[in-house]
């Protein structure tokens, strides 16, 4: 069986994460909600996501969280810096990803491909409604770009295809608690 860590949200951290998803939310009326905001979920719900991964992510590791808002542009193409490397965080919020998430990183686009080469690690999260954050694991950049990508895999809820990803599946994740040993050496 495959290990994650999990981490519970407090009432805090989850307020913080309404508050930040509520202020990154707010350039889509400059720019549009972007891919995500095609989903039946709010583009403010998929920042909610990404940011509880991130928040449990940093709780975990004791490191600070970036809290910058962005008005005029996306992110710097990655969520956190741990132990120098840049990480960026991908989260599930399927109920199947509860048990079988998939690492997915949109690779089909050039500004797809250009954001991934900003980051190097990428981080496999789930989120459930009970504000539990499981972290599946992570894969470096040269491992994620050593597979060929998926075709569009079609959305369940839209019924539309989606990007073109790359896909790690679970049991090829590295466990998070080898991440602090290997940027400790």
């Amino acid at each position: 069986m495959h290990k994650f860590t999990e981490i519970i949200l407090s009432s805090t951290d989850i307020l913080k994460v309404e508050s930040l998803a509520k202020a990154r939310d707010a350039k889509k009326s400059k720019f549009g909600s972007g891919r995500h905001g095609k989903l039946t979920d709010s583009s403010e719900q998929s920042h909610f996501y990404g940011l509880a991964g991130e928040v449990a992510i940093c709780k975990y590791l004791n490191i600070p969280l970036d809290e910058t808002i962005y008005s005029d542009h996306g992110d710097e193409g990655y969520d956190l810096i741990i132990m120098g490397m840049k990480a960026d965080v991908k989260v599930a919020t399927h109920p199947a990803a509860q048990y079988n998430p998939w690492l997915k990183v949109p690779c089909g686009s050039k500004k797809d491909k250009d954001k991934l080469e900003k980051s190097d690690i990428f981080i496999c999260c789930s989120y459930d409604i009970k504000r539990t954050v499981r972290v599946w694991g992570w894969v470096d950049k040269a491992t994620l770009k050593n597979r060929k990508p998926s075709d569009p895999i079609k959305n369940s809820r839209t019924g539309k295809p989606g990007p073109v990803n790359y896909i790690v599946k679970k049991n090829e994740l590295e466990n998070i608690q080898k991440l602090v040993l290997t940027s400790a050496e």
